[in-house]
């Protein structure tokens, strides 16, 4: 009857040991999930800063809003792997929106003024309203107003993710950056939080060269 005992206690031992460096495993994994998952977010953080750095340097004020629009496609376009991308500043006085630079269809293109207070979609209601507006799919973006440009319709290439921030100046905004993508929510919350400080880093340097006109 001891025998028993004692041969029924060891495979409960092993069984226990066998368990425990189961658990011991997959802790182990976890940990080195974990550990990966930080040196990612490390490297996207260290991209991040090289592109906040990159920007600083850029945006020098005195440069044309044509120049620093420009300089801001070159810093994002591919790193975010855009399909289209313009800057548009505010004329109040002649209640008129200027596209000082317009990236579509995978070429820069001349795009015509417009009225402000007749601007539709969802630029005027990013301008209106002063905050970022973002629309994770195209459906969304036609449910607040999208209009397609002509060289959507007569190519198809029409993005799936629209965000735009609009350009603070003292009072109310006076432009507004907009960044496209084919993908759909192709603009997480930490994505946009970039974009909103290179943003603000243009609207300084732009707001800076209209003070010294």
């Amino acid at each position: 009857m001891k025998f028993f005992q004692h041969g029924r206690s060891r495979r409960e031992e092993e069984s226990e040991q066998r368990a425990r460096a189961v658990s011991l495993e997959l802790e182990a994994a976890t940990l080195r999930s974990e550990v990966q998952d930080l040196r990612e977010l490390l490297q996207h953080l260290d991209q991040d800063m090289e592109l906040m750095f990159a920007a600083a340097a850029a945006f020098v004020p005195g440069k044309s809003p044509r120049e620093l629009a420009e300089a801001m496609h070159r810093l994002v376009f591919r790193h975010f792997d855009l399909a289209s991308f313009f800057v548009a500043l505010v004329d109040r006085e002649q209640d008129r929106l200027d596209f000082v630079f317009y990236h579509e269809g995978g070429r820069p293109r001349k795009h015509p003024s417009r009225q402000l207070s007749e601007t539709p979609g969802l630029t005027g209601r990013a301008i209106l309203a002063g905050a970022p507006l973002y629309t994770r799919t195209l459906d969304e973006a036609v449910a607040l107003g999208n209009i397609l440009t002509a060289a959507e319709k007569g190519s198809g290439l029409i993005p799936a993710s629209w965000y735009g921030v609009p350009l603070h100046g003292p009072q109310s905004p006076f432009g507004l950056v907009s960044f496209q993508s084919f993908q759909e929510d192709a603009f997480p919350e930490q994505r946009r939080r970039l974009l909103d400080a290179l943003s603000a880093l243009l609207g300084l340097a732009l707001l800076a060269g209209r003070e010294e006109k």
